[in-house]
């Protein structure tokens, strides 16, 4: 066999394993990790104070210590500690194996971030048990507004920052509190490439970017803009997340994954922002997630990378997903949307531009407990078994609901209860605000029954669970209310096949590049 020949088959071989487990690694995120564990007694310390930096020394030695700002060069385990208005951690270029433990640290910093973890550093950020870490920065913090290179040469526009190709884990059960002042709280970076002779990029991958948030209790305030965002992979695996952001509470520009498959996952608090959640695609496998936003709660999306085939969902497997929005979406998927598991309650607008679920490309209903309330601006492509209360602004009923009027069917503060033809209570809520519309999902539906919408313990309108498409359709397509379950079936299960091919399309591409190139010099 000719060696240009072996190098093909190499290279395709190569290829189909990275396939392989990129499908793997779309349908479960990283697992969620044994409790993390680390020794101190060899550890290198270090104690903070406005007058400089006291070191212990424990077994590494690859540090830099420049007046109020630590610089790790090396590997090791660096223990940070003390007070300072005025002082920074960076951790270098390429520098991985690097474990940073918080040990009851209060850091400030002025015009640059407190904890910078460079291109294609590894960082695993401990919040040692039983401490509480203070972590800020200023107003200079942020190049949108102080754009002089000269004056502000090390701006890095969020308090923990991690540059392209950087894997960063936040995680320990102690506390971290992050207070930004100048753009984001914590800001993870997008994959890194080589570049050219020129300083452009090339579609050579050196290093994929991650941002992990784990077992700690994370509280974030960002008064300017993002609250917890990443430019690439997102993974919330566990621990307790408390965000209020004035722009994006927690966004990722690719994937997002709250939770583990098997695990009790995180419980995350979105208690303030204009967009709840956001990514391009957003899974969540576990927890308790309670999303209180001005415009879409959860938002599967990203105009930037729109040309680039990414197939846009939310996807949940699992999970206690509350979402309270005063204007936009509750769910808004650019994309497609798949309910497979877990609970989902969504409270939207009243009125305005915004309905509880809006998809592009169809929302099925395969095995989670859904209630959406508010009202319905647009018919929607569902796929499953639903019951829905109400018509959307066109007239159009669920199956079986009632004529096209929009009288409120629950009141502000009234209990909500969906109960079926026997009586009994399927599911209780509490309404936000007065709607005109619910619609309820459960694997205990029955399609062809009869279903009660009660508000105040009284009946409040009665409809019929259907099974198929309904809404969105071109002419000569299926009208609301019509039936067939097999191709609703059918239609969830492409969507979903079709939504986790493209989620993965770009990283495939471009790593599959990589092993060719790497093939080819062989």
């Amino acid at each position: 066999m000719k060696k240009k020949q072996k190098r093909r088959i190499l290279s395709v071989i190569l290829c189909l394993m990275m396939i392989a487990g990129m499908m793997s690694a779309s349908i479960t995120p990283a697992s969620a990790a044994e409790m993390t564990t680390y020794n101190v007694s060899d550890a290198t310390g270090f104690v903070f104070s406005d007058a400089g930096i006291t070191v212990a020394q424990g077994a590494y030695s690859g540090y830099k210590i420049d007046g109020t700002s630590l610089s790790i060069k090396d590997s090791g385990i660096y223990v940070v500690s003390g007070s300072c208005a005025n002082g920074t951690i960076v951790i270098k270029k390429n520098v991985t194996g690097v474990t940073l433990v918080l040990n009851g640290l209060t850091l400030a910093a002025s015009a640059t971030a407190p904890i910078t973890c460079n291109k294609g550093s590894e960082v695993i950020i401990v919040a040692a048990a039983g401490t509480v870490n203070n972590l800020s920065d200023d107003q200079y913090n942020n190049d949108d507004i102080y754009t002089d290179e000269t004056l502000y040469p090390d701006i890095e526009n969020a308090v923990i920052k991690g540059k392209d190709g950087s894997n960063v884990t936040i995680c320990g059960t102690g506390t971290v509190n992050i207070n930004a002042c100048g753009k984001n709280g914590v800001k993870g970076g997008a994959d890194l490439y080589e570049e050219d002779a020129d300083g452009n990029y090339t579609d050579v991958l050196l290093s994929a970017a991650s941002l992990t948030v784990k077992e700690v209790t994370l509280n974030i305030t960002a008064s300017v803009n993002d609250g917890l965002k990443s430019d690439q992979e997102l993974n919330l695996l566990s621990g307790n997340i408390t965000v209020s952001a004035v722009d994006d509470g927690i966004k990722s520009d690719y994937v997002l994954n709250i939770g583990a498959k098997g695990t009790d996952g995180p419980t995350i608090t979105v208690k303030k922002a204009t967009e709840g959640i956001e990514g391009s695609v957003v899974n969540v496998y576990s927890g308790s997630v309670t999303v209180n936003a001005t415009d879409d709660g959860i938002n599967a999306a990203n105009g930037d990378i729109a040309e680039r085939s990414t197939g846009f969902s939310y996807n949940q497997y699992g999970g206690y997903v509350y979402i309270n929005v005063t204007n936009g979406d509750g769910i808004d998927s650019n994309g497609s949307a798949a309910l497979e598991g877990g609970t989902l309650e969504i409270h939207a607008p009243s009125q305005g531009d915004g309905d509880p679920i809006d998809t592009e490309y169809g929302c099925a209903f395969s095995g989670a407990t859904v209630l959406a309330v508010g009202h319905a601006m647009m018919t929607q492509s569902y796929s499953g078994t639903y019951v829905a209360f109400g018509t959307t602004n066109g007239g159009r009923p669920g199956f079986g609901g009632s004529g096209g009027s929009q009288t409120n069917l629950v009141t502000t503060g009234s209990t909500i209860q969906i109960a079926d033809a026997s009586g009994n209570i399927l599911y209780t809520a509490q309404a936000v605000r007065a709607a005109s519309y619910v619609l309820f999902s459960s694997p205990t539906l029955v399609s062809g029954s009869s279903y009660t919408l009660k508000s105040g313990g009284v009946s409040a309108a009665t409809a019929t669970a259907g099974t198929g498409s309904t809404g969105g359709m071109e002419p000569g397509g299926q009208q609301p209310g019509e039936t067939d379950g097999q191709n609703g079936s059918l239609l969830s299960t492409l969507l979903r096949i079709i939504s986790r091919f493209k989620t993965i399309f770009h990283v495939i591409r471009n790593l599959y590049r990589v092993f060719q190139s790497i093939v080819t010099s062989l």
